[in-house]
């Protein structure tokens, strides 16, 4: 193992990080996709420094594929942005730089500075940015073109513990943004981490504060949860800790007074875990071009139909035989979703497949023109296929995020 060095105050040099050999930490390159090794290595040849980071380091260190690469470097924006073609700047807080490969996207962002906390805009080191990030599970940087992994914060150990760990102190992590709590409860429930006593009071202490941020912001993480193929052990985890009715509290008090919706609730989830559809987070953001958006949007109406189904249901069964079902359903499941804001056309494609699957007539709007005939799938040929689940389980903000996850 070897050991990279800073300097303190003084100029004398100290142990920084440990960096792990090739043989220490057992990540697989056939595991990273070629296109992300292909930025690290463009841009190390320019005389920058580039990592891949966050949750698809994560995920490599578990044995899974990454669904996303986000990458790390010195660069700034406009040499990040002058070195690529296929690629643009995005951000207006903190600029970053998304670059295509087809309809990929690979998230470029330039080292951040802790001046201002874990949550200013400002650039500034490596030693600096691992600080920035939320638990030590996320905060690994790992360089292809050598297979060394640099570790500031004993994010390989807690990950070989099973430990979910906070980098930022417990009376500011959630203070300065309140989604770290729901992440927190995510990755533990994704990865089967384990938490301190510590961190679950904070958790429950804080809890409230999500109740400040933003609906968008909100719906981004909902999706990303329903998308991660573990939305069931996720919203077990929320719901223990009660985090359900920041998301949707109508929902929460539903499973609250009636049993039987919630074990339908988390049976429907299950089954959509077993689907293993591949939404990226960067279609659940709606990032890329018309055609790639146009099959998110087919992934997300099957997301809502799966957490919609159990609710929907039960609410046919109490309406009479009337043509507009289909309607009176898509407004009272608005309204039950609230105040989370899930698009327009996707909710209503999640309605009309969910009437369908139970043999209920989904008449949709009618067109301002003159009508034109539409033909209607069955959701199970609408659905995607269900497939062997992998060996290892992979994991998974509509609003701006100010962490890789």
């Amino acid at each position: 193992m070897l050991v990279r060095y800073g300097r303190d105050q003084n100029g004398k040099p100290v142990p920084q990080a440990l960096v792990y050999t090739e043989q220490e930490h057992g990540i697989q390159l056939k595991l990273i996709d070629p296109d992300a090794i292909r930025i690290v290595e463009k841009l190390k040849k320019s005389g920058h420094k580039a990592y891949i980071v966050g949750g698809a380091v994560r995920d490599l260190m578990l044995g899974s594929s990454p669904k996303d690469f986000d990458l790390v470097t010195n660069a700034l924006p406009n040499e990040i942005r002058k070195l690529f073609r296929n690629s643009r700047i995005i951000g207006r807080r903190f600029r970053l730089v998304h670059i295509f490969y087809g309809p990929k996207i690979f998230e470029v962002s330039t080292f951040r500075s802790n001046k201002n906390g874990s949550v200013g805009n400002e650039f500034g080191t490596m030693a600096e940015d691992v600080t920035r990030r939320d638990f030590t599970l996320n905060a690994l940087y790992f360089d292809p073109t050598d297979s060394t992994l640099v570790d500031f914060v004993g994010g390989v150990k807690d990950i070989r513990a099973g430990k979910l760990t906070p980098i930022i102190p417990l009376d500011r992590i959630f203070k300065e943004d309140p989604v770290r709590i729901v992440r927190g409860v995510k990755y533990a429930a994704m990865t089967g981490f384990s938490m301190s006593f510590s961190l679950k009071r904070a958790i429950r202490k804080e809890a409230s504060l999500l109740s400040v941020v933003s609906h968008s912001r909100m719906t981004e993480e909902f999706f990303k949860i329903l998308a991660s193929g573990k939305s069931e052990p996720i919203l077990r985890q929320l719901s223990e800790f009660n985090l359900i009715q920041y998301f949707v509290p109508k929902v929460w008090e539903r499973m609250q007074a009636d049993i039987e919706y919630s074990k339908k609730l988390f049976s429907d989830l299950r089954s959509l875990d077993a689907l293993h559809i591949d939404v990226r987070p960067s279609e659940i953001e709606g990032k890329g071009s018309a055609e790639d958006l146009a099959q998110s949007k087919k992934k997300l109406s099957v997301l809502l139909s799966y957490f919609l189904e159990s609710y929907v249901e039960a609410e046919s069964k109490n309406l009479p035989a009337q043509e507009n079902i289909f309607s009176v359903i898509l407004a009272s499941a608005r309204d039950f979703v609230m105040p989370l804001n899930p698009p327009r056309i996707e909710l209503e494609e999640a309605i009309k497949l969910i009437l369908e699957e139970l043999g209920l007539a989904a008449k949709p709007r009618a067109p301002r023109k003159r009508p034109r005939k539409r033909s209607a799938k069955s959701r199970a040929d609408s659905r995607p296929q269900a497939h062997p689940e992998p060996q290892s389980a992979q994991s998974g903000g509509m609003g701006e995020s100010s962490e890789v996850t």
